[in-house]
């Protein structure tokens, strides 16, 4: 063999062992652009369900301020026009202490407290601010005032007023 044939087969050598080589090497190189890639992906995919998971939490906390703000609103409501009933019943109240029939009441439910205070000592009724009496026995006390009549009125109320507050 002469020596140019020995260096063709060298040189032939050589460069089928370095296109594998390249072969091997562009191989490798998608193998790790192709792991890259799929690892980008399943990260884009995490974080995607991560925001989607914020998002949904952070729409049931607005979901949840929204009516907590709604309830509050209702109470407001309801606050305000139980008051208004009460004021408007405290009004009429105050009107009865000039009607003639006012004092027949007053001897009524004094009459009342007497009875249910009997064997209980001495009772003294006296007159409430806001009109009315007080019965006082022992340690046992009746408030007859017109305040405490208005709320018993209203307390006996409340199935009524619950299905007020739902229409």
């Amino acid at each position: 063999m002469s020596l140019d044939a020995v260096r063709d087969a060298a040189l032939a050598e050589a460069a089928a062992e370095a296109d594998a080589i390249r072969r091997a090497a562009q191989e490798r190189a998608a193998q790790i652009v192709a792991d890259a890639q799929a690892q980008a992906d399943t990260l884009v995919q995490l974080r995607r369900q991560a925001a989607q998971a914020l998002a949904e939490t952070h729409a049931r906390a607005e979901l949840a301020r929204a009516r907590g703000t709604a309830r509050a609103t209702v109470l407001h409501a309801q606050r305000t026009v139980l008051g208004d009933a009460i004021a408007a019943a405290r009004d009429r109240a105050q009107q009865l202490v000039g009607d003639p029939r006012y004092e027949r009441m007053l001897a009524r439910v004094s009459a009342e407290a007497r009875a249910r205070l009997a064997g209980r000592g001495e009772v003294s009724i006296v007159p409430a601010p806001s009109g009315g009496v007080v019965a006082r026995a022992g340690s046992r006390e009746l408030d007859y005032s017109l305040d405490a009549q208005i709320g018993r009125t209203l307390e006996s109320m409340s199935a009524e007023l619950e299905r007020l507050w739902r229409e």
